[in-house]
């Protein structure tokens, strides 16, 4: 194996652009080890040059597809309490304090990250844990997010979703993934208590308004669940972010092939042709592509409230 601590930094940076781009092309396991030692460079050794790489590559659009950071900061800043983010910072000193945090981190400074999915997963936690402490210093009575009620919420909900994955290591990125989609949630969607009650029941568990009902009885009004319901769901729509990684995570439960079904197939009426033509690492045949077809029509009639998210 390649001694990659004597690879220039110029080489490291081709490879890890090379296979990054490869990998979202085509969604095939790409090589981790040249992104990962530029960022141990970065943090480990003070490397410049690979400093610069991942500041600009990993920070912005420059890094194709959706997992770059100030993409995931603007989720925050243009969220429902964005007001109280943006009044102490910038987007560009918002991204610039979470790569600080990164590398002051025990988990930069020991640098034990094994997969990129796992490194990006944490730098992820570090801004939805720094946005919320943002909006708790700056507006405790607006959110009730620090409570030690709502992390037992969210931990709640977190265990209640099936998942069916025996991989340890993917069954621990997707628990982080969901924690940090019910975070988002939390602080975009859910207003109240009464309405976190009914999108934990009924968007997580898939109970009906009339089940939610009976086993509430007596903390909502006979048609309450229904219209909360609806509202949520409005809102849920205005989020497609959080809407896509609802989907993924909850209803098609991490699957990336489903996923693609239901992104390009079912919202954006993609054929099957153009669906081969771009995912062929994901689907081999047409045969494939119609199996796969099948499972996310059955995920959404099993769970009627999707007509509702996906319909305007």
């Amino acid at each position: 194996m390649q001694d990659l601590l004597a690879v220039p930094v110029s080489d490291l940076i081709a490879c890890c652009q090379e296979n990054t781009i490869h990998y979202l092309r085509t969604r095939e396991a790409s090589n981790d080890s040249y992104c990962l030692e530029l960022f141990r460079r970065a943090v480990q050794d003070g490397d410049e040059g690979a400093w610069a790489f991942i500041y600009t590559f990993y920070s912005t659009e420059e890094f194709l597809g959706d997992h770059y950071l100030l993409k995931w900061v603007r989720s925050w800043m243009h969220g429902r309490h964005g007001a109280l983010i943006r009044a102490a910072y910038t987007e560009e000193e918002f991204v610039q304090e979470v790569w600080l945090r990164f590398m002051r981190s025990d988990a930069g400074k020991a640098f034990t990250f094994e997969t990129m999915a796992h490194l990006m997963a944490y730098l992820r936690r570090l801004i939805n844990n720094f946005a919320l402490d943002l909006t708790r210093r700056r507006a405790p009575t607006l959110l009730e997010a620090s409570t030690e009620g709502e992390a037992a919420n969210l931990e709640q909900a977190i265990r209640r979703v099936p998942d069916n994955r025996r991989d340890p290591e993917e069954l621990v990125t997707r628990q982080e993934s969901l924690a940090t989609l019910l975070t988002a949630v939390w602080i975009d969607i859910v207003a109240t208590n009464h309405e976190w009650i009914i999108f934990r029941d009924h968007f997580l568990e898939g109970l009906p308004p009339r089940e939610v009902y009976r086993l509430h009885p007596e903390t909502f009004a006979a048609n309450e669940v229904e219209i909360t319901r609806t509202r949520l769901a409005r809102r849920m729509r205005k989020a497609p972010f959080l809407l896509n990684h609802y989907m993924r995570l909850v209803v098609l439960e991490d699957d990336e092939r489903l996923t693609t079904v239901f992104q390009y197939s079912i919202l954006e009426g993609a054929s099957d042709d153009w669906l081969l033509a771009n995912f062929g690492g994901l689907f081999h045949s047409q045969a494939e592509l119609r199996r796969a077809k099948a499972l996310v029509l059955k995920a959404m009639h099993s769970r009627p409230v999707l007509l509702q998210l996906v319909s305007p």
